[in-house]
């Protein structure tokens, strides 16, 4: 195995739901992402500590109201840098990064997607380790397909929405996963570091 290191160059929230509207025709809406400059991450989700905006309570946090992760089986969710190069190749300019939703953006220029991630990776802050258990491929929606492929809510599914499931899911949005327990939130801030060990 080798280790290594990915340092974090994006950090940000999920305020609303990314899904709006009522099934079938449901879109995807990029809107409450919010960047953030540190995060505070414990096992019931995360919160962002903003420039001026105060605490800003991630969608998949548990105590949100409208909380999208009761259960806190999937707060954090992990991309590369590399992973929005693939995207905005395969789809357009309009895949900036940050806009699949992620926690968390690592420098990783050749990307994080068909990696075999383990099931426990780990960031190093200032203050010590934060384990993130549960790690795997975060499953990718008929709705961000449709806004990759810049189509509009339909209640049909054709074979490029099944295609674009397919070319996006294997990491290609990223990795979820869960903070274990830990003696009090820890804040991550950028220039901090995922640690994922690979085989050689």
């Amino acid at each position: 195995m080798t280790v290594h290191r990915f340092p974090i160059v994006r950090l940000q929230v999920q305020t609303e739901p990314l899904k709006v509207g009522r099934a079938p025709l449901r879109r995807y809406d990029p809107t409450p992402i919010e960047s953030v400059p540190r995060l505070e991450i414990s096992e019931r989700g995360v919160i962002g500590l903003g420039r001026g905006l105060g605490r800003l309570v991630d969608v998949h946090h548990q105590d949100h109201e409208r909380t999208r992760d009761a259960r806190g089986n999937g707060g954090v969710t992990v991309m590369g840098t590399g992973d929005y190069v693939a995207l905005r190749e395969r789809y357009g300019e309009h895949l900036v990064e940050g806009i699949a939703g992620e926690t968390i953006l690592v420098d990783a220029p050749d990307g994080l997607a068909g990696l075999p991630v383990p099931e426990s990776i780990s960031v190093v802050t200032a203050a010590g380790s934060l384990p993130l258990v549960q790690v795997r491929v975060a499953d990718p929606c008929v709705e961000f397909a449709r806004f990759c492929l810049g189509l509009e809510p339909s209640p049909v599914v054709g074979d490029d929405i099944r295609a674009a499931l397919v070319d996006l899911d294997n990491g290609a949005r990223g990795y979820r996963a869960a903070a274990a327990p830990v003696d009090g939130p820890v804040v991550v801030a950028l220039g901090d570091t995922v640690v994922i060990d690979l085989p050689d």
